[in-house]
């Protein structure tokens, strides 16, 4: 379908080489498959290097598909005096906005004032007129409480005093993920997944490579230098001096938007503790979030909503929306996600932690972690300027690396946002049509199924797609579809895509969708 290198491709080039050659050699090799992994391997490739990406799980498989999906500078780390952190979040927020229309979108928020909360009106203006100044826009302005009213039906505005509405960015973190990663193997690099890192190796006090195990068999591959960038699973490859690593579960309901029709993200306190918490459209549905508790689950299982947290955001329905009378039986789907924090160890509350990211060196050895999904390449510019530092035969280069671009004259904007230099020929392939009551056509999730390394159908049902998280149960009224797809794109026997399919129905049960009662997570 397509002479240009895909993710697929890229796989199958990868696994031919571990298994024909005596040596495996590589400037760079990263270690993850999220955000900050996938931004490194972006911009290492777009300079030429020779870089392979290795990641255990999926891709973007923990974190970066589990976030609260904004794009966005982050006004309370502003509150905190956090001005570095929010200036250059807002200003790459802008970038995004700019160079992934289609992907990445604005958003408009709105501000709930409570009469006697904090911040009031005027001085919460005051703060997004410097939240716009730092990103180089402006977005915010009063909005009245009669125009409020109007758009949200059903929303409690007994208290409200005050609205404010400004704008921040939105996307799909994973398919975002899925951009880096195609744009960096057309660039030149190699990524697989599915692939986990065993250890490090050594030459001396040197770390030159690492030991890669792919099912039964191992293989070495060398590089000058190695960059772990595996979030909450950093510590076990580098110890972190400083502090430690303080994994953080944060987690969403997803709401039927025809059950909770709102027109931009509302942004309020939760009664309970005063944090910020937010009520979003997204694709079609409309999202709850977020928690932020410490996360005591096994890391190398999938994360799961608690019982608490579930009564914490549904207290939020009962307390702001109570004309529209949710219940849990309403929810769709649920998503958890571990943020990789890495804490000083002063006992703070999670709200309270810093969102910066932190960066450790040694010889042959880089490791990065925190930070947010909007600044993922400033991270990426600061790793590799630390490689250049370690290898200055790399030139490294300063700069920005560009997205792949369709050929002249195509403008179908979706596509181009998701898949960049193969949405023309996707757009040439039959199954327009939608899946249910989402955004995604059939022939997006047959491209996927082909030319983006799925191997598990919860690659394509969870990450490649959100099937599964806006469809809820009624992703299983698809299943013969799908599994015929899959089983023509993937070569699959009808017994491997029924193993599959169970496969995905456990995890999504387990982990997508609401525990009863009397199911505790940790």
């Amino acid at each position: 379908m397509t002479g240009a290198r895909t993710l697929s491709r890229s796989a199958s080039e990868v696994r031919r080489a571990l298994k024909h050659e005596a040596t495996n050699h590589y400037d760079l090799v990263v270690i993850g498959g999220g955000i900050t992994a996938a931004g490194v391997f972006h911009l290492a490739a777009a300079q030429g290097l020779k870089v392979l990406l290795l990641e255990q799980q999926d891709f973007a498989w923990g974190t970066s598909s589990r976030s609260s999906k904004m794009v966005h500078g982050g006004l309370r780390y502003l509150a905190s005096a956090q001005w570095r952190l929010t200036r250059d979040s807002t200003r790459q927020r802008e970038l995004l906005l700019r160079e992934l229309p289609g992907l990445v979108e604005l958003m408009p928020f709105m501000m709930m004032h409570k009469a006697g909360e904090f911040p009031p009106a005027p001085l919460f203006h005051g703060l997004l007129s410097l939240y716009d100044k730092l990103a180089g826009c402006r977005y915010h302005r009063p909005l009245s409480l009669d125009t409020a009213k109007d758009w949200l039906d059903g929303f409690a505005f007994d208290d409200i005093n005050a609205v404010s509405l400004f704008a921040d960015g939105v996307t799909d973190d994973a398919r975002l993920v899925l951009r880096l990663l195609q744009d960096g193997v057309l660039a030149g690099g190699q990524a697989l997944n599915y692939a986990k890192v065993s250890s490090l190796t050594q030459t001396g006090d040197n770390v030159s490579g690492v030991r890669l195990q792919l099912g039964e068999q191992a293989f070495n591959v060398s590089a000058h230098c190695v960059i772990n960038a595996t979030g909450s699973w950093a510590a076990q490859l580098h110890p972190l001096s400083g502090g430690q690593l303080r994994p953080l579960r944060g987690s969403h309901l997803v709401f039927p938007f025809e059950r909770l029709p709102i027109p931009a993200c509302l942004s309020f306190f939760h009664p309970k503790d005063k944090r910020p918490v937010f009520a979003y459209p997204w694709q079609g549905s409309t999202v709850i979030g977020t928690t932020d508790l410490d996360h005591r689950q096994d890391l190398a299982g999938e994360p799961g909503i608690s019982r608490t947290e579930i009564d914490y955001l549904m207290q939020l329905t009962r307390e702001f929306f109570p004309g529209h009378q949710l219940t849990e039986k309403d929810v769709i789907s649920c998503w958890s996600g571990v943020r990789p924090i890495f804490s000083d160890g002063a006992q703070q509350s999670p709200s309270k932690e810093s969102r910066e990211h932190h960066i450790w060196s040694k010889p042959g050895l880089i490791s990065v972690t925190g930070g947010k999904l909007t600044s993922y390449h400033l991270m990426a510019q600061e790793v590799l300027q630390q490689v250049g530092e370690q290898q200055p035969q790399l030139r490294i280069k300063a700069g920005h690396a560009a997205f792949s671009r369709p050929t002249q004259g195509y403008a179908e904007k979706r596509l181009t946002g998701y898949f960049g230099h193969f949405a023309p020929a996707i757009s040439a392939m039959s199954g327009q049509e939608k899946i249910g009551v989402s955004h995604y056509q059939w022939r997006e999730l047959a491209w996927s199924a082909e030319h983006e390394s799925v191997h598990h159908l919860d690659d394509l049902l969870l990450r490649r797609s959100r099937l599964a998280l806006l469809l809820g149960r009624d992703v299983l009224r698809y299943r013969q579809q799908i599994l015929s797809l899959c089983r023509r794109a993937l070569s699959w026997s009808a017994e491997r895509a029924d193993s599959e399919w169970q496969r995905f129905e456990e995890i999504f049960a387990r982990h997508y969708q609401l525990p009863s009662k009397e199911s505790i997570h940790g």
